[in-house]
C-alpha cells in the first residue's frame, strides 16, 4: 500500500510540476483599477495590457487591399484616375476580357472591352453582368456601369482615360467628355451628375 501511495504521490508531483511549467507563461487577465471619475467618483476601469510573448506571437493578417477606402465619389481627376485605374485591373482579371479601359467619374464608370483570343460568344447579358459587378465591387461608390465591346468606344474611353494623365486636364472637361461618350453608349439618355456625384 505504501508503495502505491508513494507511486501516486510522484505521479501527482510531477503533473503540478508540468501545470505549473504551463501556466507560468500564460497571459494574466487585466486587473482593474481605481479611476477618478469627472465627478469625482472612484470606479474601476478594466487596463488592458499586452503580454510581452503574446504580441509577438500573434499572425499579420494581411490587409484587404493595399487602395485607402473610398469616402466619395470620383470627384476630382487624380480620384477618377486612381479609381479607373482599379477598375481597368479588376475588369481585366476576367478570363473573357483580354484588355479594359475604365473611365470613372462621379459615380459612373465606362468600360470598354476586347475579348481574350478563345472566347467566342461576344457581349452576352452574362459578360455584361460579370463586368458590372466586378466594377461595383472595385468601389461601392459607382453606381452606373455601362459595359461596350465596340472597339471605336473602347479606343475613345482609352483616349480619355489617357487625358487624365496631362497636367492641364481639369475635372469638368473630363466630365465633359465622359458624359458625351456615355450618352452615345446610352443613347442619349445621361444629363450632367449633380456635385454629390448623383445622377439626374
Amino acid at each position: 500500500m505504501k508503495k502505491k501511495f508513494g507511486t501516486l504521490l510522484v505521479i501527482s508531483l510531477g503533473c503540478m510540476g508540468l501545470f505549473t511549467a504551463c501556466t507560468s507563461s500564460a497571459d494574466v487577465m487585466p486587473q482593474p483599477s481605481p479611476t477618478v471619475g469627472t465627478n469625482g467618483m472612484v470606479t474601476s476601469a478594466p487596463q488592458a495590457t499586452a503580454t510581452p510573448g503574446t504580441v509577438q506571437n500573434m499572425p499579420v493578417m494581411p490587409a484587404a487591399t493595399a487602395e485607402p477606402a473610398t469616402v466619395g465619389a470620383a470627384n476630382t481627376v487624380a480620384d477618377a484616375q486612381r479609381l479607373s485605374d482599379r477598375v481597368e485591373d479588376e475588369v481585366e482579371k476576367l478570363s473573357e476580357v483580354d484588355e479594359a479601359s475604365a473611365v470613372v467619374v462621379g459615380n459612373v464608370a465606362l468600360v470598354g472591352i476586347s475579348y481574350d483570343g478563345q472566347y467566342k460568344s461576344g457581349m452576352t447579358d452574362r459578360l455584361k453582368g460579370m463586368v458590372t459587378d466586378r466594377v461595383e465591387m472595385t468601389d461601392k461608390t459607382i453606381t452606373a456601369v455601362h459595359v461596350t465591346d465596340d472597339e471605336t468606344l473602347r479606343k475613345s474611353i482609352a483616349a480619355l482615360n489617357d487625358m487624365m494623365d496631362g497636367a492641364d486636364a481639369s475635372f469638368d472637361q473630363l466630365q465633359a467628355r465622359a458624359l458625351e461618350l456615355a450618352a452615345k453608349l446610352t443613347g442619349g439618355n445621361l444629363t450632367k451628375p449633380e456635385p454629390t456625384g448623383g445622377m439626374t
